[in-house]
């Protein structure tokens, strides 16, 4: 079955927006690590029934200097500040994966080279199947579903950081994205139900993208609204 799993938030500076995020929010950060691969850094924040928010930046500035595809697009997306850049999806089958890639005409992806390298060594992740690729959805403000069979090692549990925050999330509510509700089925073709994702979905009619999320907590219910990612 397929379900929201993370959010992605872009940023030019990880520190500055997840110590903002965390302020708004009153809820931890936790290090996220970094993947090899793309250059970039990561910072978490969980929302509950494991949901999180990852935070991404540009780390490695080679990636830059060396106008990396990736860094290109990330730095595109923050010019005008932080962004939702992904609405994530999981599922425990890897049949919906492939059926999935069938019906948009791809082949799943690995997941990210190299994996992601996390400061605790029993944290790193190997690769993680998943489709359509960053560039196939992302980019044109479409989710993206992951293969998550085990959520025993699941990002959302990771240990918070003495003194970032100690609220705590209690599951996402709703979201809100452009589009239609038709739009959304459409990309998720039969392979999953617009309305059996596990949270409330607002369309708000405009450009593709995620505009809102909002989640229960310890202090009540909250709300993250940023712009969404540029198409």
């Amino acid at each position: 079955m397929i379900t929201l799993d993370h959010i992605a938030v872009w940023s030019d500076n990880l520190y500055r927006t997840t110590v903002g995020l965390s302020r708004q929010t009153g809820i931890g950060s936790s290090d996220g690590g970094y993947f090899p691969g793309l250059g970039l850094g990561q910072k978490i924040i969980s929302l509950g029934n494991y949901v999180y928010i990852e935070v991404e930046s540009i780390v490695d500035h080679r990636m830059i200097r060396d106008r990396e595809p990736m860094a290109l697009e990330l730095e595109r997306q923050t010019g005008s500040g932080d962004c939702f850049a992904g609405l994530c999806l999981r599922t425990d089958s890897m049949d919906e994966i492939h059926e999935l890639a069938r019906a948009h005409g791809l082949t799943p992806m690995e997941g990210i080279s190299g994996g992601k390298v996390s400061m605790v060594p029993s944290a790193d992740k190997p690769p993680i199947p998943h489709t359509p690729d960053f560039w196939n959805s992302w980019r044109i403000g479409k989710p993206n579903v992951y293969y998550v069979p085990d959520l025993s090692r699941h990002s959302s549990l990771a240990p918070v950081q003495q003194g970032t925050g100690d609220v705590k999330g209690a599951g996402v509510i709703s979201i809100e994205i452009g589009g239609t509700e038709a739009d959304l089925q459409a990309w998720l073709g039969d392979v999953a139900s617009a309305r059996q994702l596990g949270v409330d979905i607002t369309y708000n009619g405009g450009p593709d993208g995620l505009y809102a999320v909002t989640f229960d907590s310890s202090v009540g219910p909250q709300t993250i609204r940023l712009n969404p990612i540029t198409l």
